[in-house]
């Protein structure tokens, strides 16, 4: 029984290869510069296409947090359309911010959803105490599984606390996603 198991374990990972091999890999490079959300879809107030000093091009996406603004979150995702079970998803990408009170953090990741909207995988990197010039950030890989039915790309502003002193922003740019 177990030699079976191996054998139908290595058939299936040899026609997984030759499914990557043949479709080849895709990479999807998603900046602002349309000045809109085009295939992103933005969740919760404090969106917006941020029109200056961008790390590639002119824009970014921006999420404001206001002061006083109650906890809450706000994301901003996209498909991954090409993330099948068995490939590889790799999202890097710039991120910049103000957090003086740490009222707000940014969180990024990678989510595999099955059909009934259940989370099968997660991926993230959490960022509270930002550079307010933008730096690399890169989400672990992350091996799509079976029985996914949708990929998604989360940029997300978990406000923890009401911002007392002043308003908080977070900034995304040149998100970089690989699927192999």
């Amino acid at each position: 029984m177990r030699r079976n198991n191996r054998t139908q374990l290595g058939t299936v990972l040899a026609l997984i290869a030759v499914g990557v091999a043949s479709v080849g890999a895709a990479q999807v490079k998603s900046s602002f510069e349309s000045g809109d959300f085009s295939g992103w879809n933005a969740q919760g107030k404090g969106w917006t296409v941020y029109s200056r000093a961008a790390s590639d091009g002119e824009k970014s996406a921006m999420c404001s947090v206001s002061k006083g603004e109650p906890a809450g979150l706000k994301a901003c995702a996209k498909l991954i359309s090409k993330a099948e079970p068995g490939w590889v998803v790799k999202v890097d990408l710039d991120i910049a911010g103000k957090a003086k009170s740490q009222s707000s953090k940014a969180k990024v990741s990678v989510i595999c959803i099955d059909a009934a909207g259940n989370i099968l995988q997660e991926k993230e990197k959490v960022l509270s105490a930002p550079s307010t010039k933008f730096q690399k950030l890169s989400i672990p890989e992350v091996i799509v599984p079976s029985g996914t039915a949708e990929t998604y790309l989360m940029l997300m502003v978990e406000v923890k606390k009401p911002a007392a002193k002043a308003a908080e922003w977070w900034r995304f740019d040149n998100v970089v996603i690989d699927v192999k």
